[in-house]
């Protein structure tokens, strides 16, 4: 009789306070060493009080026989707060002591916990101990494995042991088709499993149509996901007040772009929480709409990290640097630490405005200290900061720094692409040559990058070899971009015959990119004739870009053909094109400045001026003399 009323106490609990109230009867009444009020105890400390595991444990501790219950709970409650390590410290410990084996409800506790790791070694050890435990064939273990190796992108293996299942719930699907949803490459698959899903007679739930959203946000989508969104409400009915659906609504039309949509789904959710307004305004954000973006984002009452970031990378995105900086800045002193998300945003931002105090100033302060050092995006970002930066040493002793076996297609991308935009192409040849060795396959990204980089270092033979290697040893179908490269590679190199050669037998029509390329080079060599069928091409493709008749108007001046140069600067003042004006930023001190071509609104452009004076005479006085050859009428 003792034991239920304790036990009917202990059910009416809400808060830790009365939990140690019902224990200290329990002590009082001598029952401390009963199993089955202790068992219950530890399990509310566990799993419904806050900040209550470390009494779980002190309870645990002195029990000389937990039994199977007992365990599974520590395990649950440790892989509930992803502390995945203690989970599967005590996971351990059950083993060694003997007393207790694992059940049916250990093992999907363990695997949820692997799930959380960053490794896949512990999940396919327990994988092993499922198999030798005969739990294999049980559905929540075998659910909790397809959700394991879902999460580490091992689709393979989830949807072998989903196939081997006789027993499927909608569960088994939910999980399945989540593991789709997160995957680039496959998803399309999820809806196919989806139609078997209805195949078969199992019912969709919320978790279901929320994947699905899911998988149309992956795909971008709109089409199929307006129908997903319209079976939705055909199979679950008004779904206003479900927070979960309305969400995966909204994100999925503001990830496709449809924010006239997505912003009458988020005029009708009762109770719009931080993780919808953050939709709104990464939407925004994707679509240039910084403004109506930044309007949300200073309505919203409270702020997490996700919407921090959606604005920042918002404004690093639509090239607002500035503007990217000073919101992180703010950020930063409200005491929000940036994650991965964030930084790569940011160093995206540093890089666009050669702010390499700043971005140093970020690596040194959350990168260095290992918080996300084997973090590779974050790598590649910190690489290509260096890299925009100028700092081509520092950038590629961050690539050294990497451990070769975490070292991605990504990784090496980036390297060689940072090697290339800085002429070093014999470095940037020596790096394909490494990402080789380490049995990575080059991608049509890799050889763009590496056939840029022998352009620009006039490695022709290195180029054609490398062109060919795409073609017969990686089976690579070259795209426009590879022609690109080759064309200015042979161009710039004085092989005007060739490179035209080389644009007639593509198998499809060139952009102006490679006809733009064909004419610099017939400016470099003063190829006239060549260089204006080359420019006719490009005034038929981009006939109101202004930089196309000025380089064509460059090169015709140059080989002073000075009535078609005339003949090009009339045709732009005719159409009214301008070639808008160039400007750069500079750091210094801290401070960014920002110079436009002919512009004295800086407000040091006085002081500015006379220092370039200073220098002018300085080369004046040093014997030097400019070329004034390629100068040709202002008509920037």
């Amino acid at each position: 009789m003792l034991h239920c009323t304790l036990l009917a106490a202990l059910e009416a609990c809400k808060s830790m306070k009365q939990a140690l109230q019902v224990h200290a009867q329990i002590i009082l009444n001598g029952i401390q060493h009963h199993t089955f009020p202790i068992s219950r105890l530890i399990s509310f400390f566990a799993l419904s009080a806050e900040n209550g595991l470390s009494h779980s444990r002190i309870l645990f501790s002195q029990i000389d026989c937990p039994n199977v219950f007992i365990w599974n709970t520590i395990i649950r409650g440790y892989s509930r707060i992803n502390s995945s390590q203690e989970a599967l410290a005590f996971y351990m410990s059950m083993l060694a002591t003997g007393t207790e084996p694992p059940n049916n409800f250990t093992f999907p506790f363990v695997l949820n916990a692997c799930a959380r790791l960053t490794s896949l070694e512990p999940g396919f050890q327990i994988h092993c101990h499922v198999i030798k435990f005969g739990f294999e064939m049980d559905l929540f273990v075998k659910n909790a494995l397809i959700h394991f190796y879902s999460v580490f992108g091992h689709l393979d293996n989830a949807r072998y042991i989903f196939e081997a299942s006789l027993v499927k719930d909608v569960v088994s699907y939910n999980t399945m088709l989540n593991g789709y949803a997160h995957q680039v490459k496959q998803p399309h698959a999820a809806l196919l499993l989806f139609r078997d899903m209805q195949d078969f007679g199992i019912q969709p739930d919320e978790f279901t149509f929320v994947a699905l959203l899911s998988t149309c946000s992956v795909m971008n989508d709109p089409n199929i996901g307006k129908q997903i969104h319209a079976l939705t409400y055909k199979k679950l009915g008004a779904v206003e007040l479900n927070v979960l659906l309305t969400s995966a609504i909204l994100d999925m039309y503001t990830k496709c772009g449809l924010m006239n949509i997505a912003a009458c789904v988020f005029s009708t959710m009762r109770s719009a929480g931080t993780a919808a307004w953050s939709s709104m305004v990464s939407g925004y954000a994707q679509c240039g709409d910084t403004k109506m973006a930044r309007c949300l984002f200073d309505r919203m009452d409270e702020r997490d990290i996700v919407s921090w970031t959606a604005m920042i990378s918002g404004y690093s995105q639509a090239g607002q640097c500035n503007e990217a900086l000073e919101l992180f800045v703010q950020m930063e002193r409200l005491g929000i630490k940036p994650d991965e998300v964030t930084l790569v945003s940011v160093l995206s931002a540093c890089a666009g405005l050669g702010a390499l105090d700043y971005g140093k100033r970020l690596h040194h302060q959350y990168v260095k200290d290992d918080l996300f050092a084997q973090n590779i995006i974050l790598t590649t970002a910190i690489i290509e900061m260096y890299a925009k930066c100028g700092c081509m040493e520092t950038a590629l002793d961050t690539f050294r720094g990497t451990e070769v076996s975490s070292r991605t297609n990504i990784l090496f991308n980036s390297m060689i692409s940072c090697l290339a935009q800085h002429g070093l192409g014999r470095t940037a040849v020596n790096v394909f040559g490494e990402m080789e060795i380490a049995g990575l396959k080059p991608d049509r990204v890799t050889f763009v990058a590496v056939l840029c980089a022998c352009s620009h270092s006039g490695l022709v033979e290195e180029g054609k070899d490398l062109f060919r290697s795409m073609l017969n040893t990686y089976r690579i179908k070259p795209q426009m971009e590879h022609f690109g490269c080759l064309v200015d590679l042979l161009g710039r190199d004085g092989r005007l015959n060739e490179a035209y050669d080389l644009i007639q037998s593509m198998p499809f029509e060139a952009n102006s990119v490679i006809w733009r390329g064909l004419l610099g080079a017939c400016r470099l060599h003063g190829n006239a004739e060549m260089g204006d069928v080359a420019g006719q091409y490009l005034l038929e493709l981009e006939p109101e870009h202004g930089a196309r008749f000025v380089l064509l108007s460059d090169m015709l001046a140059n080989t002073n053909q000075w009535e078609e140069a005339g003949r090009v600067r009339k045709m732009m003042q005719d159409k009214g094109i301008q070639k808008p004006p160039g400007w750069s930023y500079i750091e210094l001190n801290g401070s960014l400045h920002r110079f436009l071509a002919s512009d004295k609104s800086h407000p040091q452009a006085k002081e500015i001026e006379l220092t370039l004076k200073g220098i002018t005479m300085q080369l004046k006085f040093a014997g030097h003399v400019p070329d004034t050859a390629p100068v040709v009428f202002d008509i920037r």
